[in-house]
């Protein structure tokens, strides 16, 4: 969850609002106090300039409730007024905790809730320490090469200190209790006498706070992927035993497929083998591939299977690329701020008393490890970034008397579906079990029970049992991925020119709307040594092997989709770090009919099809590109398979770049293209495109560069 978050408090210019400060328990008035709201997106210039119904003013509050008359900290706020006749308000909080609230009310817009907001005006708050509300800003410390356990540790310890110090007494002010308080203080100066709230993922934790403190203040409330409502170290245990029950159906299947897979013939002997492979390559390698989502998601199965004998069979795991921490700046509502970690932190770490020594974190790591086999290192992350905090105190949350309807995805892992069933035994309400491993989408369109909400909200319809929720469509069919790269949001893939030597720079090849500075403009062709690029190289089974980087040195979308960039590593250094060869560049497209494989990287997932046709002129939005493939039906490419390689079933030479598909049925639209030819312009709803690549080999001269000024050259130019 990367959503901008965390900057310093200023204040908004004082012609933004004017507002008294109201008693904290002061009895609701039925108009608001004198709150000038200003447009948000005239408010801050970094707003969603679509956005022309947002309305934005901040609130002051006490930074300390039982020092009403102390020091005052701003708290923004947002509004999307009803637009019929006002019965009330729906707050919202999007999560993390720690992300900013105010976009919510113009997100929700696009909701099952939309419909609500004929009736309710639509209420957002950005928490203290969040979004534009007041805040502490802190970089992150980089991790030094090497570091122990322990190092980064006290690192981690050491940094959240002189964090904390900056401002200790805002620091150690942010906690469930206090952005309870402030959103009631908003309800109170915005003349609410109740408040209706949907809260998600980390939101779900301010509401049951907030219901617990102020019962009577609420009318509706419906919390979906809840939260733990217990210390860190019980939580994450409480996850860790859910995910060991998910493997076991993932154990039970692999004991049918031993002639294949050969872990064993039954559950236990799978179990033992896989306990063998964990010592031999160790917890932290074993982990990713024991997905506790591998319950909800049996299509995945055969994928893992593949990974776990590769593993077994090469005795390594995968190395990835190691990011960058992001720095962190402090803005005020000029620009929403980027540093969530620490106000996540402060959240959390403030409600907690657990992991607050290096000891205190092995002690608990050794128990959970006694009990569950198979838990990593990984999951006392949860533990870690408490170092250096001061011990805090667990949220005092009660059953109420306000009607509250809570729902839990049954496989999701981010907030797994056991903390549901732990906070409906705490605070009580109506259950729903949603049958599917999404997160936070019970308001969703996609979700046909979604209409749930709608009920629920409109006529206090409370939703029991289960629905079916999200069909998983987040991967494809297994196959060989040997020769692609996975970047961050897309797949890609190695390639070599036919004229390539083992010792030039291999040549990473992908779709231009992948590059990783943005896509670029119609009409431009980016040239040179450009931005940098990073991926992970990927085992026929789809492990990540390591890192590869490079620059950019050609990307358009205009007349092709694509992004070239030069390696560091030649096909020599692949071919001995990796045992890994770069896909040839056929020097012809497909021709209707021919049975092509598209291998995604990024969803690691090969389709098997043919080319349909080639499309003259296909348009999207304000691009278009000339001789593109159209898919068969069968060939159901999904969100994410950008870039990906097309490659001839037969040859595996690479034809073409997989790019863009129209889902929706609309016509010429930005992920909706349609065909244009001399008849006119027709929509293939559901069938996907690809670029061709046969021009690329033509423009690569000596030294595995690009060379436009080739006499046989035809890709866009400058």
């Amino acid at each position: 969850m990367t959503v901008p978050s965390i900057a310093v408090g200023i204040s908004l210019a004082a012609s933004l609002m004017s507002l008294a400060a109201v008693p904290a328990d002061a009895a609701s008035s039925a108009t608001p106090e004198g709150v000038t709201w200003q447009l948000c997106r005239d408010a801050a210039p970094d707003w969603n300039r679509n956005d022309s119904r947002s309305e934005c003013a901040l609130v002051p509050v006490p930074v300390d409730y039982a020092k009403p008359a102390g020091r005052k900290i701003d708290i923004a706020v947002s509004r999307v007024k009803a637009t019929g006749k006002r019965t009330g308000a729906l707050f919202g909080n999007p999560g993390g905790p720690g992300l900013a609230g105010t976009p919510s009310p113009y997100d929700l817009l696009g909701s099952r809730l939309a419909p609500m907001n004929e009736e309710l005006d639509f209420i957002g708050i950005d928490t203290r320490g969040t979004g534009y509300s007041a805040q502490i800003s802190c970089d992150t410390p980089e991790s030094p090469e090497g570091e122990s356990e322990r190092a980064a540790f006290e690192r981690q310890a050491d940094a959240q200190r002189a964090c904390i110090a900056k401002d200790r007494e805002l620091a150690l002010s942010i906690s469930m209790e206090n952005a309870s308080r402030d959103m009631d203080r908003i309800r109170q100066v915005l003349g609410y006498r109740k408040i209706n709230f949907y809260g998600n993922s980390g939101g779900t934790a301010l509401g049951a706070v907030y219901r617990s403190m102020f019962d009577s203040r609420v009318d509706r409330m419906w919390l979906d992927s809840i939260m733990s409502p217990v210390g860190q170290n019980a939580a994450i245990t409480a996850q860790v035993a859910q995910n060991h029950a998910g493997y076991r159906r993932f154990f039970e299947w692999l004991a049918g497929k031993d002639a294949t897979y050969h872990f064993g013939n039954s559950p236990k002997k799978v179990e033992s083998a896989m306990k063998a492979l964990q010592a031999k390559v160790g917890r932290n390698e074993l982990g990713p591939f024991l997905d506790p989502n591998l319950e909800a998601l049996p299509a995945r199965w055969e994928r893992a299977a593949a990974k776990l004998l590769e593993l077994r069979n090469e005795g390594t795991g995968k190395a990835v690329p190691q990011q960058k921490d992001m720095k962190r700046k402090a803005f005020g509502f000029g620009e929403m701020g980027h540093n969530y970690g620490f106000t996540h932190d402060a959240f959390m770490c403030n409600a907690s008393p657990d992991g607050r020594t290096y000891d205190d974190l092995v002690r608990m790591r050794k128990e959970r490890r006694a009990t569950y086999a198979f838990s990593t290192d990984t999951e006392d992350e949860g533990i870690t970034y408490c170092a250096g905090w001061p011990a805090g105190k667990p949220w005092d949350l009660k059953p109420g008397k306000s009607r509250l309807q809570l729902s839990g995805h049954k496989f999701e892992i981010v907030t797994p579906y056991v903390w549901a069933e732990m906070m409906h035994k705490k605070i009580g309400g109506s259950l729903l079990t949603v049958t599917d491993a999404s997160h936070s989408t019970m308001k969703s369109n996609a979700l046909a029970c979604g209409s749930k909400v709608l009920d629920f909200f409109r006529n206090g319809t409370p939703a029991k049992g289960s629905c079916p929720g999200v069909p998983s469509q987040d991967s494809g069919p297994a196959g060989d991925l040997a020769g692609t790269v996975k970047l961050p949001n897309c797949s890609a893939s190695l390639v070599r020119p036919r004229t390539a030597r083992d010792e030039d720079k291999a040549l990473l090849l992908t779709n231009g709307h992948c590059h990783p500075e943005g896509r670029p403009k119609p009409g431009e062709m980016i040239t040179g040594e450009g931005a940098p690029i990073e991926g992970s190289v990927l085992s026929p089974a789809g492990r990540e092997l390591g890192p590869v980087t490079g620059r950019v040195v050609y990307a358009t979308m205009t007349g092709t989709d694509i992004t070239l960039a030069q390696l560091d590593a030649t096909y020599a250094d692949l071919r001995q770090k990796y045992k890994t060869e770069a896909f040839p560049l056929a020097s012809t497209g497909p021709v209707a009919g021919r049975q092509i494989k598209v291998a995604s990287s990024f969803l690691e997932s090969v389709w098997s099809c043919r080319a349909e046709a080639v499309v003259p002129t296909l348009k999207e939005g304000d691009y278009t590109s000339t001789r593109a493939i159209r898919y068969a039906k069968e060939c159901n490419t999904l969100p994410g398979s950008s870039g990906s390689a097309v490659l001839d079933a037969e040859t595996r030479e690479l034809v073409a770049v997989n790019s863009t598909s129209n889902r929706d049925g609309k016509t010429c639209e930005l992920n909706n293209p349609c065909e244009v030819d001399e008849t006119g312009t027709t929509v293939h709803q559901g069938h996907g495109y690809a670029t061709q690549t046969a021009a690329i080999a033509a423009c690569i001269g000596a030294g595995n560069t690009i060379d436009l000024e080739r006499r046989e050259c035809t890709l866009p130019k400058p």
